[in-house]
């Protein structure tokens, strides 16, 4: 299990970062968050991703520099190229920073894999915060019905074939119709409910309970586990998760674990943090209902940066 104490101060503000990054990479997205911050990193080279989830032409963003337009794909065919794109030289670049806050949480998770698997085990992670969701509890993020829930580039365990045991966690975010189908695809599971509290706002705890009122009234559910977890320190969440798998565990035995992070992109960065350290070798997997389309915008207002450094 991951000792919280060494990690509770891991994470620093932006404006405190130490000095320049030989690369940084960002995914554009119509976001004031994502746009505006991408001037203020110190940074030797910079580079734009443009997602092909977010369903851009080139011709609406002819002006943006540095930027490579990403063809359609999985995980790991996105960020493999996008790092060919952006000219990535293990041997020249060795301070990198990525924001993840326009990437998509398969994007986020298959980039730490990748990076750890080629031997770059420290980099950090740039996440900025909204002031608030711009719908609030109606806010749209993901679009289309074409929802299929798949495992993960770099998280696919081996599995036991036995499945009475099986549990799966679910990041508890605003995406009621992603984590729908994540219920739905292991409907034996047990589940285990991680919530965000402290949240990014008081408003935005009261705002997931409710889009999450909508899953249990469309598929009602009883003896769910509800844990809880920081929605913005993936250091803490790692820990959490942890906790509340070995908590599940001393109560029966596990036979395969799923982990589904739809909450904040900090919370998918811990389940992935815990992922890479423990669970590798372990019948255990993390899912995600892909969906064809993101919206490109979904909040407003900057709220604080955060660089979060990793180390695996």
């Amino acid at each position: 299990m991951l000792d919280i104490a060494t990690l509770l101060d891991a994470k620093v503000e932006l404006s405190e970062a130490a000095p320049a990054w030989d690369l940084f990479i960002s995914a554009y997205n119509d976001s004031e968050r994502v746009r505006s911050v991408f001037e203020r990193v110190p940074a030797l080279e910079r580079h734009w991703w443009v997602m092909p989830e977010y369903r851009y032409r080139p011709s609406e963003l002819p002006e943006i520099p540095s930027s490579s337009f990403l063809a359609e794909g999985d995980e790991a065919s996105i960020i493999n190229a996008g790092l060919a794109a952006a000219g990535f030289d293990q041997s020249r670049h060795r301070r990198l920073l990525f924001d993840i806050t326009g990437m998509m949480r398969p994007h986020i998770l298959y980039l730490m894999a990748h990076l750890a698997d080629i031997g770059v085990t420290a980099f950090d992670l740039l996440y900025t915060e909204p002031e608030q969701y711009a719908r609030k509890a109606d806010t749209v993020f993901s679009i289309g019905e074409d929802v299929r829930v798949v495992t993960v580039n770099g998280y696919v365990g081996a599995h036991e074939t036995e499945t009475s045991g099986d549990v799966v966690v679910v990041g508890i975010g605003y995406d009621h119709h992603l984590i729908s189908h994540v219920l739905q695809a292991k409907e034996g599971a047990r589940v285990l409910q991680l919530h965000s509290f402290p949240s990014l706002s008081a408003d935005m705890y009261h705002e997931s309970i409710l889009r999450f009122d909508k899953v249990q009234s469309e598929q009602p559910r009883s003896g769910d586990e509800i844990y809880y977890c920081s929605a913005n320190d993936p250091f803490v969440t790692a820990a959490s998760l942890a906790a509340a798998v070995h908590s599940a565990g001393r109560h029966y035995r596990i036979t395969n674990l799923y982990l589904s992070p739809l909450a904040t992109k900090p919370q998918a960065v811990g389940f992935g943090l815990h992922y890479l350290r423990h669970l590798r070798d372990c019948p255990a997997s993390i899912i995600y209902p892909s969906s064809p389309s993101y919206s490109r915008e979904t909040t407003t207002g900057v709220g604080r940066s955060w660089i979060y450094p990793i180390h695996l």
